[in-house]
């Protein structure tokens, strides 16, 4: 039976006292591969990673090779461009809380909460603005190569809101899919999307489950 973990960055929810991260991706990756080997012991797992998230785990996803010769079964991403060719044009350093909410409301799937409280938009406002500054400080570094890893690795977006995906293929060795499903940015927030996304994810693991004698 498979287990899901999720993940919550510092400065969110339960870690909402710490520190957002914001630029220092060698201190997150250290400490977020620690704790996930912790968990795991050894156990077969993968990741999947929405818009930052998909970089996030990406990136963990080859810290983890490197450093300690493991590497996600099956690499997940959803709604995120290619990092070699990826381009930052929103410069969030420039935008205020009410500017920031309306573009990120613009992308579809924010709770109305947000925008209806004051309170909550200057919390939410907040965390947006370290997602983004961390999305902006981010690097792509190259291996000699250009493959980085060599698991499966499957794409998914939203029809109304599509990135550059093809790159993703030339990160992996191993077998490259991409499904795009009706929507925008947050399309399994839409329709019966949610069915088709965890239906998809199902079949990309089913490969690599093995059932107990």
């Amino acid at each position: 039976m498979s287990t899901v973990h999720g993940v919550c960055l510092p400065g969110r929810e339960s870690r909402f006292k710490e520190s957002f991260i914001i630029d220092d991706w060698e201190s997150f990756l250290s400490d977020f591969c620690e704790d996930v080997l912790e968990i795991l012991k050894g156990k077969p797992f993968a990741f999947w990673g929405h818009s930052l998230g998909a970089r996030l785990c990406f990136e963990a996803a080859k810290y983890l090779k490197l450093y300690y010769n493991s590497q996600p079964v099956h690499l997940l991403i959803s709604s995120a461009t290619a990092p070699q060719v990826a381009k930052i044009t929103l410069d969030v350093s420039t935008l205020t809380d009410d500017d920031l909410i309306k573009k990120i409301s613009s992308w579809g799937g924010t709770p109305k909460v947000l925008t209806e409280s004051k309170d909550m938009m200057k919390i939410a406002a907040r965390v947006l603005r370290a997602d983004l500054t961390l999305l902006q400080n981010y690097r792509f570094e190259e291996s000699a190569t250009g493959v980085v890893l060599d698991c499966p690795l499957t794409c998914f977006d939203g029809s109304d809101d599509l990135h550059d995906q093809d790159g993703w293929a030339e990160l992996t060795s191993g077998s490259f899919k991409r499904h795009v499903l009706p929507g925008g940015h947050f399309y399994f927030m839409e329709g019966g999307n949610e069915l088709s996304l965890t239906n998809h994810i199902s079949d990309a693991l089913r490969l690599h489950y093995t059932p107990s004698p």
